[in-house]
């Protein structure tokens, strides 16, 4: 099966005069047009949060524009920069019941996905509490032997840049101690660091997506300013044969065609 990411859309009103650095709204159109042109189809679009800039009526209406032609199914969890109010509102998921948190449960041909949600409201940190960690106990019992992946938006791990650490997901050790020995849990997804990473988690490979629109820059270096980079963006697609994942970046709006030299 192939599944595919998109994250940190961060879309706007369309009558904002806000400093965005490249058209938002754009890109993910763009990206939208170039996943119904996969040859093979993803069975599920995974959207791991900052889907908006700001969460409002107008930003999840726009953003529910551009994802209207695309036709694969949205799977779909808030980010620090979206509101869960009108979250829910635009997207139709089988959200956890306590309304305190929209978390999903969602099976796919030959997965099943658990939606991690991982916003403290007017907060750039993400928060695992213990409310929010029994739930996830309980949805990965609760898979029995069933191959398994979570999708949230806080990367469970320090990246190493480290104005994005300052906005950390709180709860990481939990978070570790919930998934180490999992033999279900195959991978871990996330956002909210703009760029493609790769780390381990409770032994579990755990990946961050491209976002759509800017990249946050890489600079290791602990006393490095706040930078974004306009670094070539996208999504990714992930494969899996039932044991084994491949994650590919296809990225968009290069201006570049595939070259076929001749035999």
């Amino acid at each position: 099966m192939l599944l595919a990411q998109i994250t940190d859309t961060h879309i706007v009103d369309p009558a904002t005069d806000a400093e965005l650095f490249v058209d938002n709204n754009q890109r993910l159109a763009l990206a939208v047009a170039r996943l119904n042109a996969e040859t093979i189809r993803p069975e599920a679009v995974l959207a791991t949060g900052d889907l908006t800039e700001n969460g409002t009526v107008a930003e999840m209406r726009a953003l529910a524009e551009l994802l209207d032609p695309l036709n694969i199914p949205v799977l779909a969890l808030p980010g620090n920069h979206d509101r869960r109010s009108t979250f829910r509102d635009t997207f139709h998921m089988p959200w956890a019941t306590d309304d305190g948190h929209l978390g999903w449960v969602v099976d796919l041909s030959e997965l099943r996905v658990i939606g991690l949600d991982t916003v403290v409201p007017d907060s750039d940190r993400g928060l695992l509490d213990a409310e929010r960690s029994r739930w996830l106990a309980d949805a990965l019992d609760e898979a029995g032997d069933r191959p398994t992946a979570i999708a949230m938006h806080h990367p469970p791990f320090h990246s190493g840049i480290h104005w994005m650490d300052a906005m950390p997901l709180d709860g990481m050790d939990t978070f570790s101690q919930i998934v180490a020995g999992r033999k279900n849990l195959t991978r871990i997804f996330c956002g909210h660091l703009h760029r493609p990473l790769v780390s381990t988690v409770g032994g579990v490979t755990t990946t961050v997506g491209i976002s759509t629109v800017v990249h946050v820059e890489l600079n290791l270096d602990p006393a490095a300013p706040v930078e974004l980079i306009r670094d070539p963006v996208g999504y990714q697609l992930h494969r899996f044969d039932g044991t084994h994942w491949v994650t590919h970046t296809r990225y968009i709006d290069t201006g570049e065609v595939p070259i076929r030299p001749s035999s």
